[in-house]
């Protein structure tokens, strides 16, 4: 690596960049119980929940797209819970009768509102699947209306484990984005309008075998971002954006299920493009330009896993992954 093979007819393109990471000990404390060597203890654990909650009560507005918000009211924790880590209130979109919730909910509900239900990721590391699925079932046997999945990552599993939460579990779910700062702790300072916590979205991809295989005769595959599906989880619907209309999307060609390895990359909603064909003075193929502006990926053959993932970067500056199996 500190001895690069010199090649003067191609040119490079980079910034300057530095990489700094820590590796945090895991814990998996929705598992079976059982710490990795070094873990924090389950008084830590709770330690890191009870903050949660009070951070949640200051900041009780969850953004979405276009400027809208959802806004929590009594905050608290459940009084007798397994899974879930916290309850509040939510405005309906439209005022229903009480009659029509069930007699567990009369307790928590008021006109106008329905009762929701939290459960948090681990302070380090992603949300898994168990941990959404064992939250879902406990919310829908105790007539919560919805469930909201707080994290600072998440893994792929987990996150079609929320999207086919109505479905499969019958209560919908919403992953939640909660910034890196809140693990500051007392030193986080909130303001009103600080995004403390966001709604994200769902990449929507279609994966297709390419019209040409390789020389070799091996298959090909492509990949095209189809846009991105956001929920609403006052209205209950999704709505959908356009591919085009995303700032960036990573393509993994064989993801492994644990590092993102970025073999594509695309920008398509970005003037950037302009000014690095000014800076570069040379001339190149306009559908160079169109391809890296675009959501449709290069021709690539199956890797030993059989799977992809794209990574879409939101707005906000949220991953959102997905995968999908090469068949």
């Amino acid at each position: 690596m500190d001895r690069p093979e010199i090649k003067t007819v191609i040119v490079r393109v980079s910034g300057p960049f530095t990489v700094e990471a820590t590796i945090p000990t895991p814990v998996d404390w929705e598992g079976d119980g059982v710490e990795d060597s070094g873990a924090r203890t389950t008084e830590e654990y709770g330690n890191f929940v009870s903050r949660m909650i009070e951070i949640l009560r200051r900041n009780p507005v969850f953004r979405l797209d276009g400027n809208r918000s959802v806004t929590l009211r009594q905050v608290r924790p459940p009084a007798r819970a397994l899974s879930l880590h916290a309850e509040a209130l939510v405005k309906k979109p439209t005022l229903e009768s009480l009659a029509e919730e069930t007699e567990a909910q009369k307790h928590l509900m008021s006109a106008g509102e329905k009762p929701v239900a939290f459960v948090f990721g681990p302070e380090h590391g992603a949300v898994s699947h168990k941990l959404v699925e064992n939250a879902a079932i406990e919310a829908r046997r105790k007539d919560y209306t919805h469930l909201y999945v707080i994290g600072f990552a998440i893994e792929a599993e987990a996150r079609k484990t929320i999207q086919d939460s109505e479905a499969a579990l019958n209560i919908p779910a919403t992953y939640v984005q909660a910034t890196p700062d809140v693990r500051m702790g007392d030193l986080l300072k909130t303001m009103r309008s600080s995004q403390i916590f966001s709604v994200c979205g769902l990449p929507e991809i279609k994966v297709a075998q390419a019209s040409t295989p390789a020389k070799s005769g091996e298959l090909l595959y492509q990949v095209e971002l189809l846009g991105l599906d956001v929920f609403d989880p006052v209205e209950m619907k999704s709505e959908h954006r356009s591919g085009m209309d995303v700032p960036a999307w990573l393509l993994d060609t064989d993801y492994n299920g644990t590092v993102f390895r970025v073999c594509q990359a695309f920008f398509p909603r970005t003037s950037a493009w302009e000014n690095l064909k000014k800076e570069l003075r040379a001339e190149f193929e306009e559908s160079v330009w169109s391809h890296l502006a675009g959501t449709t990926s290069a021709p690539f053959p199956a890797g030993p896993n059989k799977v992809i993932a794209v990574k879409v970067i939101d707005d906000r500056g949220n991953e959102l992954l997905v995968t999908k199996g090469l068949g």
